[in-house]
């Protein structure tokens, strides 16, 4: 890809530079390919309790003065942990980006990790558990995701469990960083008005401990099975509108097929267009809002399919799912959905160039995946030679799969109800 420079390191550790001449700021990302999934069973939510604990002090600064620094600085900074990775980010000012890569470096490899601080973090953690479990959407799809995944090393909330938060120690915490945060599953990105000479002599300056550091490698990541034990799970909640989400097992992020699988779920829930909403809530009046939705990895991948509705009307709601499904199974896509799917695919990654940040992570979890940073060019090549064979390939594949999950969140719901899909 055009302006893109990579260097990997011998320890595995690598650093990714995107110039773009005439940008107005430069992003920062370090991509950790750690998350919930590296958990153990007395570690599940260390991985995003780490994060959170990144932006507390230092050996050389206070968590207030760390904070201050940067915000003077105009920086804007996050983190996010999902299954398989953890990623701390912030964008700024070119001028003030050295002084930002310093601040950064500190806090990814210096953390005081003091008991005061945990003790803190701890509460806001529980309550972020806590603010998630009244959710009743974020709920329905935990449930489906949990009873999917069971099994698997990925069955739990990236969040964790309250008993485990509560009771880790520093000790622990510390263990889980030194065993995971391994060069190798660490990559820098930057993206922005820098050169490639420029990023290297900043990001080596301040990250000598992480692209020196010794380490002899480690196993590669290995797919998961898939096989949930039950298919329906219900959850009676006081709620004035039951929650539906179903999950069907996919396909893993560097499948061949993988953008047909995109383009399937657009033509399935992508917009006010597609199937789902023209049925669901165009024709019917059974929701106010349904989706379809994919997510993979290299250990594994998820279709999700949501909708909410009345309680009276789960079971119709349902029914009208499996009817859709059906329908896509036995007659096929149109050549009408199937050129509007690419369109909306090809624009998708492209409105996604907008954004300095988002190109920076992204070539990261790209470079995760693949080794590699495919191009604008390529992918649109790819997604060009997606047939309408391939995406009903697809469709009777998720219609026939029985490894699914349909999990509803409500009140005054019975079971049966829920077989109906």
């Amino acid at each position: 890809m055009k302006n893109i420079d990579i260097k990997k390191y011998d320890n595995g550790a690598k650093l990714i530079c995107q110039e773009i001449e005439g940008a107005s700021y430069v992003a920062f990302a370090i991509h950790v390919s750690v998350g919930a999934g590296d958990e153990r069973e007395s570690e599940l939510g260390l991985a995003h309790f780490l994060e959170h604990l990144f932006f507390k002090s230092t050996k050389e600064m206070s968590t207030q003065e760390l904070a201050t620094s940067l915000e003077s600085l105009g920086a804007r900074i996050n983190a996010q942990t999902n299954d398989v990775k953890t990623v701390y980010h912030f964008h700024c000012l070119k001028e003030n980006f050295e002084r930002c890569v310093e601040i950064y470096s500190q806090m990814f490899s210096q953390g005081l990790f003091n008991d005061e601080e945990i003790a803190k973090e701890k509460s806001v953690v529980l309550e972020e558990i806590k603010r998630a479990k009244d959710s009743p959407l974020h709920v329905a799809y935990m449930n489906a995701f949990r009873e999917l995944m069971g099994g698997t090393r990925f069955g739990h909330d990236v969040l964790g469990l309250p008993e485990v938060i509560s009771n880790v120690t520093r000790e622990e915490i510390l263990s889980f960083k030194e065993r995971n945060y391994t060069p190798n599953r660490i990559i820098l990105s930057v993206c922005g008005n820098i050169s490639f000479n420029e990023t290297k002599v900043v990001v080596e300056k301040y990250f000598q401990k992480t692209l020196n550091e010794k380490f002899e490698g480690r196993p590669s990541a290995l797919p998961v099975v898939i096989k949930p034990k039950k298919n329906y799970i219900l959850e009676t909640q006081d709620r004035n509108q039951a929650q539906i989400y179903i999950l069907f097992k996919s396909i893993a992020a560097n499948d061949p097929s993988r953008f047909s699988v995109h383009l399937f779920q657009d033509i399935l829930g992508g917009g006010l267009s597609s199937r789902l909403f023209t049925e669901l809530r165009e024709k019917r009046g059974l929701v106010y809002s349904t989706w379809a939705e994919c997510y993979s990895c290299l250990e594994f991948g998820i279709l999700g399919i949501y909708a909410g509705t009345s309680p009276n009307n789960v079971g119709l709601a349902l029914e009208n799912i499996k009817a859709v499904l059906k329908e896509l199974s036995h007659h096929g896509v149109t050549e009408q959905e199937l050129i509007k799917a690419k369109n909306n695919l090809k624009s998708s990654k492209v409105y996604a160039q907008d954004s300095k940040m988002q190109i920076a992570k992204l070539n990261a979890a790209k470079f995760a995946i693949f080794g590699e940073i495919p191009s604008l060019d390529w992918e649109f090549e790819m997604i060009e030679k997606v047939t309408i064979e391939d995406v009903n390939k697809v469709a009777k594949q998720l219609y026939s799969e029985k490894d699914f999950v349909v999990s509803v969140v409500g009140k005054d719901i019975e079971e049966s109800e829920l077989r109906k899909f």
